[in-house]
Order: structure tokens, then sequence, then C-alpha cells
């Protein structure tokens, strides 16, 4: 398979394969996309028009397609579970959209399913892609910043600027939760990637403004079971998209940017540090400009603008090798599990009150609360 495409077949035609995945597809030297599913044959066809392929509104037919190697799963998040247990099933390869489910029972038989069938089945935490997520992540595991004591991450977006076919993102029996299984997901993956495992949640998830009484304000802190503490939040009311994450260890600090730049996130990567020059990784000695070109990095911030690249090729690119090479991928099923089952706790905290354990039991309950 190593000289060949990837063949991909697209589950759900909605805005995200519109936007990302069917021209990401097309633009890649090493994936070809050759079938569209959706349970709307018009809204197939019309993807199949733009991008190629054959539509289908038969799922298993589409998955029976000859040379089919693999499968994107982009359908409102009930129907996660359906279309990766059929891919699964035939044997087909999965990049599935975040969140995995709508609940952890669901993302637990969906990791098992891919596991027993030897199929590659990653998630689509896309943010860890840009490149200064993957720099962040290489100076944090070379202890650049020293122990990491605390964390916090901003996440927000009106709900009108994307520009999404339907509103099922409001549909709780459809999408699991508003904001934070939409939003505040990828920043609880980012979280646990760059800091570690969680040990416990808080959650307090609020309707503010939003036709729909769903968590449209939501605020998190986390337990990590290094010891660390950290809060998330999101909303989904404010005009601006609000965006920043912010590590702070024992010799340094970093600052993320991955969706826009604002005055309170001004670079895409900035790293505040006391060592000086020699002690510098290439990365950040060649980022920084000194004020005079005789003088040499006495401690401070450094602002670090890689080139940006969509982390959506590269998330497919990813993909693609790790079924070439027959390896997990980058992003696994157990990842959108533990980010599922924060989910789950918080919602487990707002009816207690109190913190809740991670990760969860497997009989823990799942109950999305009631917003007034």
């Amino acid at each position: 398979m190593s000289a060949q495409k990837i063949r991909i077949g697209l589950v759900g035609a909605g805005a995200i394969m519109r936007l990302s995945h069917a021209p990401t597809i097309n633009a890649s030297a090493g994936a070809e996309l050759v079938a569209v599913f959706d349970a709307d044959l018009q809204r197939a066809e019309a993807i199949v028009k733009d991008f190629g392929g054959t539509a289908y509104d038969d799922l298993d037919r589409m998955l029976e397609t000859p040379g089919l190697d693999a499968v994107v799963v982009a359908t409102p998040n009930r129907f996660h579970e359906e279309g990766v247990l059929a891919a699964a099933a035939h044997g087909k390869h999965v990049l599935c959209e975040k969140p995995l489910a709508i609940d952890a029972a669901a993302a637990r038989r969906m990791v098992e399913a891919c596991e027993e069938a030897k199929v590659v089945l990653q998630v689509g935490f896309n943010q860890r892609f840009w490149a200064q997520v993957q720099i962040a992540k290489q100076l944090i595991d070379a202890g650049f910043i020293g122990r990491i004591h605390q964390m916090r991450s901003i996440y927000s977006e009106k709900s009108t600027v994307y520009p999404a076919t339907t509103r099922y993102r409001y549909d709780l029996a459809q999408s699991g939760g508003a904001t934070i299984i939409d939003l505040t997901i990828h920043r609880i993956d980012l979280a646990r990637h760059l800091v570690g495992d969680f040990s416990g949640v808080f959650g307090e998830l609020v309707h503010s403004e939003l036709p729909e009484q769903v968590d449209d304000n939501v605020f998190l802190l986390t337990r990590f079971a290094n010891g660390a503490r950290g809060s998330l939040a999101g909303n989904r009311y404010s005009p601006n998209i609000g965006d920043g994450t912010d590590i702070y260890g024992t010799e340094g600090t970093i600052h993320i940017a991955s969706e826009t730049i604002s005055p309170f996130a001004s670079a895409p990567l900035a790293v505040y540090t006391e060592r000086s020059a020699a002690d510098l990784p290439d990365v950040l000695v060649e980022a920084h400009y000194p004020d005079a070109w005789w003088e040499t990095f006495k401690g401070g911030w450094i602002t670090v603008k890689p080139p940006r690249r969509s982390p959506y090729r590269a998330q497919l690119e990813a993909f693609c090798e790790s079924i070439r090479e027959a390896k997990p991928a980058p992003i696994t099923g157990v990842d959108g599990l533990r980010a599922q089952e924060f989910v789950q706790g918080a919602y487990l905290s707002m009816q207690s009150g109190t913190w809740v354990d991670l990760p969860l039991p497997e009989d823990a309950p799942f109950v999305v609360p009631e917003y007034r």
C-alpha cells in the first residue's frame, strides 16, 4: 500500500466535509476521494459534483465500494457510532470527527470495534496539528519550561459565524452538548496532550444567550494526574473568536494561539524563559530578534511565527501514514474516549455540585443537563 493512494469515502455531506475534508483529500498526493454517503442523496451528490466520487444514500453499499480503504465520519454526533461501527465491520480505517461520540459508553464501543477489526481509528482533534502546538509539545516534553503546575485556555465563537448547513449542534439529542462538546472539547484534548492525563473535573455550564436552551457559557476546572491544575472556558455568543492557551511551568511560560490572533493573543506562539542564548533550542534561537545584531538573548519573551499550514492537511497525512505503515494513529480512539469522559464528568459535576474523578468508571451514568 506504500506506493498507492489511500482511497477514501465520506460518511456525511455537511459543511465540514465541504470546507475541509473533501478539498483536503483532493489536494493530497496520497489520497483520493472515491465515494460520499449521506442519508439525503442530494447532499451527497452536491459534494460529488464539486469534488468527485460516487454518491450513495446507503452506507453499507458505499462501504462495499471496490478498493475503498478508509472513511471520514463527520455526521451529527449521535450518528458517529453507527458510521464507525459499520466501517469497522467492513474492515475500513476511520478518521472520525470530534467528538468521538455522545457519551463515553458509545466511545468505548467504537474503540473496541476498531481494535477487534484491526483498523486505524483516528479522532479529528485537528488543533494538535498546528505547528505552534507541535513546537510547544516538543519544548514541554524536553523539560524546557520545567515542571508544569498550571494551564488555562479559552475558545469561544459566535454560533452564527460558522457556515453550518443546520443547527444540529444546538439540538442536544443529536449533539450531546453544545459549546463543551463542539468547541471546548478541542481544548480538553489539547490540555491532556500538553500537560497529561486528567484526574478530576469540576464543571459550570449555563445557558446565557442563544435561543436554544443549551450550554453556551462554559467554565471548567481540572486536576491533572501529575498534580497540575487548569481552567478551560468557552462560549457561543461573543462576536469575536476568543482564543488562547497558556502553560505555566517552573522555568518558563508558553502561550499558544491557534485559531486567530488578537490584542490578547497576539502571536501564534510565544515563550518566556530566563535561560541564556546558549541554552535555547534552535527553534527559539532562529525566532529571536535582538535589539542589535551583536546582542545576545538575556531572557524574556520570544515570539515564534511558524508557517501557517492547514492542520486538516497534516491530519490527513498522518492518517494515511498510519494506514500505510500499519501503526497507531497519532490521535487514537482512546484519546477521543478520554475527552468524552471529561465531558460526561463535567455533566455529572453539575448534577452533584462537586468534583468528579477521572477517568470515569465504565458504569458512570450519562445525563445531559437541562438549561433554563
